[in-house]
């Protein structure tokens, strides 16, 4: 899906694309762990969402990614089912996708904010863009024509 979008090449979302995903930066992470070991007192016996402070929709997701690589998002959609169908999509990714789509997580970080401290340092698209960045310096993401 990313070299498709980092070439303007039609991506299909399943859906409406209007599903979320709460991405977190493993820095935040570590971040909410070190906060809780800090504040154990308030900590003990909890339970808090350490994710970025927005879920992003996969609409909008893809959007940024096209962007990224200077591109606009050519998105069509389809019933989930028949995006499951399509060939460019094995088992493994549209089971993934599957997991992360369908409860639409959607998490507030206020509890861990209120009583830890904790602030993110990235956003859901800082994030993803950091391992994209990744994925291309890596030769994973074919942007070539």
């Amino acid at each position: 899906m990313f070299s498709r979008l980092a070439r303007g090449d039609e991506v299909a979302l399943p859906n409406f694309g209007l599903e979320t995903v709460h991405h977190v930066h493993a820095d935040d992470v570590a971040q909410g762990f070190q906060r809780a070991l800090e504040n154990w007192s308030a900590s003990v016996g909890e339970s808090f969402h350490v994710v970025s402070p927005r879920a992003l929709t996969l609409r909008g997701y893809a959007e940024a990614v096209a962007g990224w690589f200077g591109q606009d998002a050519d998105l069509t959609y389809l019933p989930f089912n028949e995006w499951a169908d399509r060939p460019e999509y094995d088992d493994t990714d549209v089971e993934a996708t599957e997991e992360h789509i369908r409860y639409s997580p959607n998490a507030s970080i206020e509890k861990a904010r209120e009583r830890l401290g904790y602030e993110p340092r990235y956003t859901s698209l800082e994030a993803v863009r950091e391992a994209v960045e990744a994925l291309v310096e890596a030769g994973e993401i074919d942007s070539s024509e």
